[in-house]
């Protein structure tokens, strides 16, 4: 039998999810492109990127066989890795993947989220599409055991009623001083917590397709000042093809008025209540969506799945309860970076197609992008 063909990478960007988080004890590992890289035997690091020298020489210490840069350029001038990762923060996605892409790779890992805005992710997918070079954007948890028995377990707890995402920190949800930075919740976290409703609601063959909706806005009189009209004309942004026009409840402003927190309400054919809310007023973080069928409930956040089923009640006579399925054998190991990096083995392989595209994440942009417009209308 023939050896396993062999796959080179490189690392640009050696910050917390390039490196670092790879060395946090609490968290399980792997936890970072480089950990998750060295991990796999079909790979072999050659080369790492990051402008801080410091970040650098530990990466360094710690990959000792791979050449180092401080300038991106000078690594594609000098290696051909079958796989560039692209860990930056978000004000240098688009310039770091575009000149990755152009260096013609098989294959182009970029972190979430795929881009500060619509515009730049639009973009780095026509880039990536002139090129031939496929995407893989790392929504982790569409890789991970728990949330991948959570889809499987949808089928088991009847028609979808309700659909709660919520996501708890410390960080603002949003601030406008930032939109060139990116540093806010909205944007950091919440594609994470978009992308997983996203994911529970679409089927397989969904993932690297959207319906795109072009919408400009009419001024009348009276009642009508704020009404919208569609065309294809004139577009003037995209709506998400599962998750559009919610309605914006229970918002709070700081003293600074940014948003601190949120709620959006939709609905769909596929579920008739979905709501997303946010909070940057906890002194804890916390990620969880629950999901309630019309005969059990899904509950996952970090760190545990709870599944739920109906049986005959134990508390009333002639009533049905939600009980815990035990019958269900749930993983021990979400291995959220590991089967990220098995499926773009996969890929390079010929075996599996992508699990997560630079469509799925420009879907998950998209819902982002019109919540903050109605956050600047208001």
């Amino acid at each position: 039998m023939a050896a396993e063909k062999p796959y080179t990478a490189a690392i640009v960007g050696l910050g917390r999810i390039g490196y670092s988080l790879g060395l946090d004890k609490k968290r399980e590992q792997p936890a970072s492109h480089t950990s998750a890289l060295n991990d796999n035997p079909r790979i072999k690091i050659i080369a790492g990127c990051d402008t801080d020298e410091c970040a650098l020489k530990a990466w360094h210490e710690a990959n000792r066989k791979a050449a180092v840069y401080t300038d991106s350029a000078n690594l594609y001038a000098r290696h051909r890795p079958d796989i560039i990762v692209i860990a930056v923060n978000e004000n240098a996605h688009q310039k770091e993947a575009v000149e990755a892409i152009k260096s013609k790779p098989k294959l182009v890992i970029l972190e979430k989220p795929v881009a500060l805005n619509m515009d730049e992710a639009k973009y780095i997918q026509a880039v990536a599409e002139s090129f031939g070079v496929p995407v893989l954007v790392n929504h982790e948890r569409r890789f991970a055991e728990d949330f991948k028995t959570a889809k499987k377990y949808l089928s088991s707890i009847g028609p979808v009623q309700s659909i709660n995402a919520c996501l708890c920190s410390s960080l603002c949800v949003y601030n406008p001083a930032e939109e060139n930075s990116g540093a806010y919740s909205l944007l950091h976290d919440g594609t994470h917590l978009v992308d997983a409703v996203l994911y529970f609601l679409e089927k397989d063959s969904q993932i690297s397709g959207t319906i795109q909706k072009a919408y400009h806005e009419e001024k009348k009189g009276g009642l009508l000042s704020m009404a919208k009209s569609i065309t294809e004309q004139k577009p003037s942004f995209t709506l998400s093809q599962l998750l559009n026009e919610p309605v914006l409840t229970g918002i709070f402003r700081d003293e600074k008025q940014n948003i601190r927190q949120f709620s959006a309400h939709y609905s769909n054919g596929l579920c008739p209540d979905i709501t997303i809310s946010m909070s940057g007023r906890s002194r804890f973080f916390s990620f969880e969506v629950t999901i309630t069928g019309t005969q059990g409930r899904i509950c996952i956040g970090n760190g545990y799945l709870k599944l739920y089923r109906r049986e005959n009640s134990t508390l009333y006579s002639g009533f049905y309860s939600l009980a815990a399925d035990k019958s269900v054998k749930l993983p021990k190991k979400t291995l959220f970076f590991a089967n990220m990096i098995k499926n773009a083995v996969d890929f390079l392989d010929n075996r599996a197609p992508l699990l997560s595209t630079i469509q799925s994440g420009i879907n998950a942009l998209a819902v982002l992008e019109e919540i903050k417009r109605l956050f600047q209308k208001q």
